[in-house]
């Protein structure tokens, strides 16, 4: 009954702002509402790898999320939002016809004070993230940052905690600490993950270059981790612009089964995965359109098209796991986005 209540009232302030066209709920404009919705239709075609069956799959999926936020003064503020299918930590669509499982996918509190912040709670990573091969935008983990900087250069550091041991046992835990220098049209990241829980890859390095100009940009990222076997994984991307309101994408990427944070469990899910987390031991290509409709509505189609890296781990995938298991898919997508 309480969640029903939560969900009407956000639903009901969700209606009111979207007609009033309003963001600031007061004069002063320190409390302010957000929101979005994605309406998505996709279709699968897979080859499965243990009998070499083929199969399709069409579905229609919805995503909505509905956040306040509350600046008390120049330093102090706060975040609330709600999201369906948080029991996801990757992915906040639901199918239709499932239960929308909405609650809540952000609170935390943040503090500022000229080029440093330091925020606790359930928050965005405070990681410069480019194509989310390593870390997953929709994961917002439990963790406390700290963001300083210092000219052309920014540190970005957090303590993760994913489960909480309690009595007499320890926490399972992430530490990420990166440095990026941005200057003009070049921006340079190196990162590191150590990963406190039973993964293989326990220690991760990450090294991203992005170069951006007026109308296309190009990035490309690398991951190291400690893994004895398969700990090795790239991205790379181009965004072009085609107008003021269209533009296309191409994403190559290349993830072994023991690459990146959590073996991949915190990693993108837009290629597509098949037990509810992120995604590694695949390779494939992302192709994409993008179009503006108005100032709140937005459009694209996505292509991709994805193969199994290692068959012993493809045979290991199971519910809750990360290894990508079919030895090819494709998907065709079609996203309908709105905000506010």
């Amino acid at each position: 009954m309480r969640k029903m209540v939560i969900t009407a009232g956000a639903l009901a302030a969700v209606i009111a702002s979207s007609v009033n066209a309003s963001i600031a709920l007061d004069d002063a404009g320190k409390v302010k509402i957000s929101g979005d919705f994605r309406l998505r239709a996709e279709m699968d075609e897979r080859t499965k790898f243990n009998n070499g069956a083929n199969e399709d799959r069409n579905r229609l999926r919805y995503r909505a999320r509905f956040g306040i936020s509350f600046k008390v003064n120049n330093n102090w503020s706060a975040k609330f939002r709600l999201a369906t299918n948080t029991s996801s930590i990757n992915s906040p669509h639901v199918t239709f016809g499932d239960d929308p499982d909405i609650d809540y996918d952000q609170a935390y509190l943040s503090y500022s004070s000229g080029d440093m912040k330091i925020g606790a709670g359930k928050q965005p990573l405070n990681y410069w993230n480019s194509s989310e091969m390593v870390w997953d935008k929709d994961f917002n983990p439990d963790a406390i940052s700290y963001a300083q900087k210092f000219g052309d250069i920014k540190i970005n550091a957090a303590h993760i905690i994913i489960n909480e041991g309690s009595w007499g046992n320890g926490d399972d835990t992430i530490e990420m600490l990166q440095a990026v220098y941005s200057k003009d049209k070049l921006t340079i990241a190196a990162g590191y993950f150590n990963n406190n829980n039973n993964s293989a890859a326990k220690a991760v390095t990450i090294f991203t270059a992005q170069y951006k100009a007026s109308d296309w940009r190009a990035v490309i990222e690398l991951a190291d981790s400690d893994a004895n076997t398969e700990g090795q994984a790239y991205a790379l991307q181009f965004r072009k612009g085609l107008s003021d309101d269209k533009g296309v994408r191409i994403y190559y990427m290349y993830v072994e089964a023991q690459a990146t944070p959590g073996d991949g469990k915190y990693g993108q899910d837009d290629f597509p995965d098949q037990n509810g987390t992120g995604l590694s031991n695949f390779k494939g290509f992302r192709l994409q359109y993008d179009q503006k409709i108005d100032k709140h509505t937005a459009m694209d189609i996505r292509l991709y098209t994805m193969e199994a890296i290692d068959a012993a781990f493809a045979s290991l995938a199971a519910s809750g796991n990360p290894y990508f298991a079919d030895d090819e898919r494709l998907r065709l997508q079609l996203n309908i986005n709105l905000k506010f």
